[in-house]
């Protein structure tokens, strides 16, 4: 039904403003013109003229084709929940298609893009992690591992960061061991935030007279936040 919808509306569309015929056109024909545009750029238009193969063709050889580029144009366009749709709408009913490897890196992607600023609820970050490593797992030689892989760290780090987040809140309610279980979850797993964690376990036992905890957690920090770790170290010492 919803392609049955496009398929008219794309239609109308194109009697009012293009001079193209597409009644009479075999399968490969119809197609190969829709993908002219997408390799031109022209995305929204092999939308329309992909919307328009579906009705006509709908059990060619080539609607998987058609089906993974009408996907791909939406994902040039970012427009991230419909190409998400139909990355997934290949998987489900072409499981076996040539593009089913790179639909599910798509799929992962288009997560990645619509996942909020590390402020908000990350469930979707958690989501684009989760099909990033089940790419990683279905397609370990994959040409696009190194790219699953690099997403599936982008979206660690940001979980990662949002627990770095929800720590200090903890610390400015005065709840100390709240705030450690999340900082000792950051420490040892993350590259980006890790020394960030140390300095702050350190802020927390200096503040509970725990100074051999604090030099211990002082030590550990490096990168940006090493100059400020090397202060609050010197005044203990």
């Amino acid at each position: 039904m919803r392609r049955f919808i496009a398929g008219i509306l794309c239609l109308t569309f194109l009697s009012c403003t293009h001079n193209v015929k597409l009644e009479g056109l075999t399968a490969k024909e119809e197609y190969t013109k829709a993908y002219k545009y997408f390799e031109d750029g022209d995305f929204g238009r092999s939308i329309e003229l992909l919307g328009s193969f579906f009705n006509h063709h709908p059990g060619s050889e080539w609607v998987d084709d058609a089906q993974f580029y009408y996907a791909e144009s939406y994902y040039q366009i970012r427009g991230y929940e419909e190409a998400l749709q139909e990355f997934q709408f290949l998987m489900t009913n072409f499981p076996n298609s040539e593009y089913t490897e790179n639909a599910l890196l798509r799929k992962s992607q288009c997560l990645e893009n619509m996942s909020p600023i590390v402020q908000r609820d990350q469930k979707i970050t958690k989501e684009a992690l989760a099909v990033y490593e089940e790419f990683t797992v279905r397609y370990p030689y994959s040409k696009y591992i190194e790219e699953a892989k690099d997403g599936k760290k982008r979206m660690q780090e940001k979980l990662y960061r949002k627990s770095l987040e929800i720590a200090e809140i903890y610390l400015k309610l005065g709840k100390n061991e709240a705030a450690k279980i999340y900082l000792k979850g950051v420490i040892g797993r993350s590259c980006e935030w890790a020394d960030k964690a140390y300095l702050l376990l350190g802020d927390i036992a200096l503040n509970e007279g725990k100074d051999s905890l604090a030099s211990f957690y002082y030590g550990k920090v490096g990168g940006e936040f090493g100059g400020e770790a090397k202060k609050r170290l010197n005044k203990i010492q």
